[in-house]
Protein backbone atom coordinates (compact mmCIF):
# COMPACT_ATOMS: atom_id res chain seq x y z
CA UNK A 1 0.00 0.00 0.00
CA UNK A 2 1.35 3.46 -0.80
CA UNK A 3 -0.52 7.15 -0.95
CA UNK A 4 -1.36 6.71 -4.55
CA UNK A 5 -3.08 3.55 -3.81
CA UNK A 6 -4.74 5.37 -1.00
CA UNK A 7 -5.93 8.43 -3.31
CA UNK A 8 -7.18 5.85 -5.91
CA UNK A 9 -9.41 4.16 -3.63
CA UNK A 10 -11.16 7.52 -2.06
CA UNK A 11 -11.36 8.94 -5.06
CA UNK A 12 -13.24 5.81 -6.33
CA UNK A 13 -16.22 6.55 -4.56
CA UNK A 14 -18.00 8.94 -2.47
CA UNK A 15 -18.47 6.67 0.94
CA UNK A 16 -15.83 5.30 2.94
CA UNK A 17 -15.36 4.54 6.92
CA UNK A 18 -13.67 5.75 9.19
CA UNK A 19 -13.28 5.01 13.00
CA UNK A 20 -11.04 6.55 16.12
CA UNK A 21 -9.69 3.94 18.31
CA UNK A 22 -11.21 0.57 18.49
CA UNK A 23 -14.79 1.80 17.59
CA UNK A 24 -16.99 0.70 14.95
CA UNK A 25 -16.80 1.52 11.91
CA UNK A 26 -18.90 4.34 10.30
CA UNK A 27 -20.09 5.39 6.64
CA UNK A 28 -18.71 9.16 5.62
CA UNK A 29 -17.26 10.92 2.84
CA UNK A 30 -13.75 11.21 2.35
CA UNK A 31 -12.02 13.74 0.11
CA UNK A 32 -9.00 14.14 -0.88
CA UNK A 33 -6.52 16.89 -2.19
CA UNK A 34 -2.88 17.16 -3.30
CA UNK A 35 -2.52 14.33 -1.84
CA UNK A 36 -4.27 14.94 1.65
CA UNK A 37 -7.75 13.08 3.11
CA UNK A 38 -10.43 15.20 4.92
CA UNK A 39 -13.67 14.82 6.42
CA UNK A 40 -16.56 17.10 7.91
CA UNK A 41 -19.39 16.80 10.20
CA UNK A 42 -22.43 17.35 9.83
CA UNK A 43 -24.11 16.21 12.77
CA UNK A 44 -23.09 18.50 16.18
CA UNK A 45 -23.87 15.56 18.66
CA UNK A 46 -22.24 15.84 22.57
CA UNK A 47 -20.43 12.40 21.41
CA UNK A 48 -19.53 12.89 17.46
CA UNK A 49 -16.40 11.11 15.74
CA UNK A 50 -14.85 14.69 15.44
CA UNK A 51 -14.43 15.02 19.40
CA UNK A 52 -13.04 11.17 19.92
CA UNK A 53 -10.17 11.85 16.66
CA UNK A 54 -9.68 15.28 19.09
CA UNK A 55 -9.33 13.25 22.58
CA UNK A 56 -7.67 10.34 20.78
CA UNK A 57 -6.11 10.54 16.77
CA UNK A 58 -5.12 7.09 16.39
CA UNK A 59 -8.01 5.26 14.42
CA UNK A 60 -8.72 3.43 10.79
CA UNK A 61 -10.49 4.54 7.67
CA UNK A 62 -11.51 1.75 5.46
CA UNK A 63 -11.59 1.81 2.02
CA UNK A 64 -13.18 -1.22 0.41
CA UNK A 65 -10.95 -4.12 1.67
CA UNK A 66 -8.71 -1.73 3.04
CA UNK A 67 -7.87 -0.97 6.58
CA UNK A 68 -5.40 1.97 6.81
CA UNK A 69 -3.93 3.19 9.90
CA UNK A 70 -4.51 7.19 10.63
CA UNK A 71 -4.37 9.95 12.57
CA UNK A 72 -7.29 12.00 12.79
CA UNK A 73 -6.05 15.57 13.24
CA UNK A 74 -7.03 19.59 12.55
CA UNK A 75 -5.01 21.00 9.70
CA UNK A 76 -2.27 23.71 10.73
CA UNK A 77 -3.18 25.09 7.76
CA UNK A 78 -7.49 25.08 7.89
CA UNK A 79 -7.51 28.34 6.62
CA UNK A 80 -5.49 27.71 3.72
CA UNK A 81 -6.95 24.27 2.80
CA UNK A 82 -10.42 25.32 3.56
CA UNK A 83 -11.00 26.46 -0.11
CA UNK A 84 -9.43 23.43 -1.76
CA UNK A 85 -11.75 21.09 0.29
CA UNK A 86 -14.90 22.77 -0.53
CA UNK A 87 -13.63 22.08 -4.08
CA UNK A 88 -13.05 18.86 -3.47
CA UNK A 89 -16.82 18.11 -2.26
CA UNK A 90 -18.13 19.82 -4.92
CA UNK A 91 -16.04 17.99 -7.43
CA UNK A 92 -17.18 14.82 -5.74
CA UNK A 93 -20.89 15.30 -4.41
CA UNK A 94 -21.41 18.10 -7.36
CA UNK A 95 -25.47 19.43 -7.00
CA UNK A 96 -25.72 18.01 -3.82
CA UNK A 97 -22.93 19.22 -1.94
CA UNK A 98 -24.17 23.16 -2.06
CA UNK A 99 -27.92 21.72 -1.44
CA UNK A 100 -26.71 20.17 1.75
CA UNK A 101 -24.85 23.08 2.58
CA UNK A 102 -28.20 24.92 2.98
CA UNK A 103 -29.30 22.45 5.99
CA UNK A 104 -26.26 23.57 8.29
CA UNK A 105 -23.51 26.48 9.68
CA UNK A 106 -21.20 26.80 6.61
CA UNK A 107 -18.62 28.35 8.98
CA UNK A 108 -19.13 25.45 11.50
CA UNK A 109 -18.91 22.96 9.34
CA UNK A 110 -15.71 24.15 7.37
CA UNK A 111 -14.16 24.44 10.78
CA UNK A 112 -14.96 20.97 11.67
CA UNK A 113 -12.57 19.86 8.95
CA UNK A 114 -10.53 16.85 10.51
CA UNK A 115 -7.43 15.66 8.14
CA UNK A 116 -6.80 11.98 8.08
CA UNK A 117 -3.17 11.16 8.03
CA UNK A 118 -2.14 7.64 7.12
CA UNK A 119 0.18 5.91 9.13
CA UNK A 120 2.59 4.00 6.62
Amino acid sequence: MDIQEIIKRVDSNKVHQIRCGDHRFIDITIVQTEGRFFVRQYKFGKRSWYDAFLEHPDGAMKLGDLIVPIKGIVPKDLEAVTPKVNKAYFKLLNILYPLMRLTYSRKKHEASTLELVPQI
